[in-house]
């Protein structure tokens, strides 16, 4: 038996990869690279986070990020529809621990509909105090820049 294919149907989409730089160009601010998986079926991301300051007591390593991204109706009043909710928690556990690592990150994110550009929100952790970025630019990382994230 034949099967009819639609060649305009659009092809399942599965997982993507976002890389965005956030608060590059803000004086004194923080910068917070991440990359994230991105599964459109179940709205969930996963990935990792790095922030560098220009203060030596505010910088950490790399953090586990997790979490959810929802989509707002597109219209002339939403600039920016993509919002991501993200956590992040510290990759390894303190040796000779048995306490679970708690959240070090919260993220909340802007993203335009190609997911290239928005703002972003973020509270991190640091020497037992809570620090907030808020409304810095979020912006395409280069490729180039993605090998000094690791």
């Amino acid at each position: 038996m034949l099967k009819t294919v639609h060649i305009e149907a659009p092809a399942h989409n599965g997982l993507f990869a976002v890389q965005m730089d956030i608060g590059v160009n803000q004086p004194g601010a923080p910068v917070l690279h991440i990359s994230l998986s991105v599964c459109p079926d179940t709205r969930q991301l996963t990935g990792t986070g790095q922030l560098l300051a220009n203060t030596r007591s505010h910088s950490f390593g790399i953090t586990y990020l997790k979490g959810y991204c929802f989509s707002m109706p597109v219209t002339a009043a939403v600039e920016f529809p993509n919002v991501l909710i993200i956590m992040g928690v510290p990759y390894l556990a303190p040796r000779f621990s048995n306490a679970v690592p708690q959240p070090n990150m919260e993220i909340f994110l802007e993203l335009d509909n190609a997911w290239k550009s928005g703002f972003c929100t973020y509270k991190y952790e640091s020497d037992c105090a809570w620090y907030t970025v808020a409304r810095v630019p979020a912006g395409f990382m280069e490729p180039r820049m993605l090998a000094s994230v690791v």
